[in-house]
């Protein structure tokens, strides 16, 4: 497909993104790789200069953007695996088969959530030059940690730690000069953690990690050079030292009370939440050598417990919320993104079309791509997906990647089984 083809989707039923029901007998016109027009079917032209693709019915909505991935990790079960269980070369190879695998599973975007070695970088280099097949990737730096809570550092972690693969951060002026060179690869949204994890080494969901000195260090950093910050924040004095730096993005959110909650939709930041991957960690946890001991140790029963509190709140609030939640354990593998998208349905309340309204408009918008994606409309990229059935209608059409026909990005297309035709 040359880049000034004309295509008409003819016959579809459109889903826009923006959390509406879908719409019946319409058409999209694609000039190039933005969409022209959307318009209703019996209007659409019967020959010009374009080539005719009859879809029958089917459902084109926009391309989904996961919000938090590390797309280098390969079935990892503990902290540890996360960095070292396999060598650079071999976790950049399955990093890139992840990414082509995200265009099958309905996704032509996502935003890296802590990139092992830089990889999320080197992966959209290497897609803009056509080398390999993929999303538009919004590239994460490495994860920037601190090797404990205040007053309870360990230069030695720091030692031991390789900086290639996880800076370890303790001296306040480091924080300025690996946030600038993270930026100097291509980072274009920089990773902290405001407070631990359960999982976690060094800290607890509950515990501080970066003090607010650090956070705001990092982001008046980030945003001098135009790159935004995201921080890992489950506990709640994480979540409020978070918000007083001036984050971008808070992954988790899961201890957040009303207070917060309101300050993050007032402000415009964006909570990608944890529902899915805690929940599979309980349940799954002992297949993949977790005790139960160790299980009933977590908080993250009581997470998300209050995950379920506020998300059918969010729309209401005005909240942000782009779903993506650690792909990459062994209990939440890379493919089965759909799986998250309808818990937020089964086990939250969340209607369909909100929940493809937070992957399509929110996912853009969190990409760096607001007014540019995420929506199918005039103007819009015609990063686009085609299914047989509406999603809007019955979202689990999103886990039967037998439904899905077609992929494009940029209008050109990217995978699926059946291709626009030629001419």
């Amino acid at each position: 497909m040359t880049t000034d083809r004309r295509l008409l989707l003819h016959d579809v039923t459109v889903q826009e993104g923006l959390g509406r029901a879908s719409s019946p007998a319409r058409s999209v016109l694609v000039s190039g790789e933005r969409i022209e027009a959307v318009l209703p079917a019996a209007e659409a032209p019967a020959e010009g200069d374009f080539v005719r693709w009859d879809l029958a019915g089917a459902t084109v909505m926009p391309g989904m953007t996961l919000g938090h991935t590390h797309i280098a990790y390969v079935n990892v079960t503990t902290g540890r695996e996360t960095l070292f269980k396999y060598r650079v070369p071999e976790v950049a190879l399955h990093a890139a088969r992840h990414a082509a695998d995200l265009l099958s599973c309905g996704y032509t975007a996502f935003v890296g959530a802590g990139s092992v070695a830089g990889i999320d970088m080197a992966l959209k280099n290497a897609i803009e030059a056509g080398v390999i097949a993929g999303p538009r990737i919004t590239p994460c730096s490495r994860d920037l940690m601190v090797s404990g809570p205040p007053g309870r550092r360990s230069p030695e972690l720091k030692e031991r730690m390789p900086r290639e693969l996880m800076p370890v951060v303790d001296v306040l002026g480091d924080l300025v000069k690996y946030t600038e060179e993270e930026i100097d690869e291509g980072a274009e949204i920089i990773k902290v953690f405001s407070s631990g994890d359960d999982t976690f080494p060094n800290a607890r969901s509950e515990e501080l990690l970066f003090t607010r000195e650090e956070l705001s260090t990092v982001v008046e950093t980030a945003h001098r050079r135009g790159a935004r910050v995201r921080a890992h924040s489950r506990g709640l004095a994480g979540i409020r030292n978070a918000l007083a730096a001036g984050v971008d993005v808070i992954d988790h959110a899961t201890y957040a009370d009303d207070r917060a909650l309101d300050q993050i939709a007032e402000r415009g930041v964006f909570v990608v939440p944890s529902l899915f991957q805690p929940d599979r960690l309980l349940a799954l946890g002992e297949r993949f050598g977790k005790a139960p001991d160790y299980l009933e140790s977590l908080d993250f029963r009581d997470e998300i417990e209050n995950t379920l509190r506020f998300l059918p709140t969010a729309e209401g609030r005005g909240m942000k919320i782009v779903p993506g939640d650690d792909f990459g354990f062994a209990w939440t593998p890379h493919g089965t993104y759909a799986d998250e998208l309808v818990m937020y349905v089964e086990r939250a309340g969340i209607a369909p079309e909100t929940v493809i309204k937070w992957a399509c408009a929110n996912g853009a918008e969190l990409a760096g791509r607001g007014a540019d994606a995420g929506v199918v409309a005039a103007g819009r990229l015609a990063d686009l997906v085609v299914w047989d059935r509406d999603p809007a209608a019955d979202l689990t059409v999103l886990q039967d990647k037998g439904a899905l026909r077609s992929v494009l990005v940029g209008g050109r297309h990217a995978a699926g089984p059946v291709a626009p035709p030629a001419s």
